[in-house]
């Protein structure tokens, strides 16, 4: 019975996280934002977090199982990027300088938010 329990629970959940990216698809599908569905999910997602309308436990199970797969689901993505070998040939410094510089502004940007959580405290 347990067992049982225990799929229901995570189909729940899951169906919470699939619910909460199709309104993001469906919100810039009608609205036409010029943002990924998947976005705008994340970002509903963060607002319903923050505002305390969904509960972190309430999807803590399948958040966690799909944090710790998140390699297996990049597997499609890497594959995809053999198409475009011509293009790392002719311009792959140029992607290589702006993936550097972006991972630059995130760090910076991790590190601010680091100090301003620090002086809060």
């Amino acid at each position: 019975m347990a067992t049982v329990t225990k799929v229901v629970s995570i189909a729940k959940q899951l169906s919470i996280v699939t619910l909460v990216s199709l309104a993001g698809d469906t919100l810039v599908a009608y609205s036409h934002l010029p943002v990924p569905g998947s976005v705008a999910g994340m970002v509903i997602l963060f607002s319903l977090l923050s505002t305390g309308i969904l509960n972190p436990s309430q999807i803590r199970e399948v958040s966690e199982f799909l944090l710790k797969h998140m390699s297996f689901f990049f597997i499609p993505v890497a594959v995809g990027l053999m198409n475009y070998g011509d293009l790392f040939y002719t311009d792959g410094l140029v992607l290589f300088g702006l993936l550097a510089v972006s991972l630059l502004i995130a760090f910076v940007g991790f590190r601010l938010t680091g100090f301003a959580q620090e002086r809060r405290e």
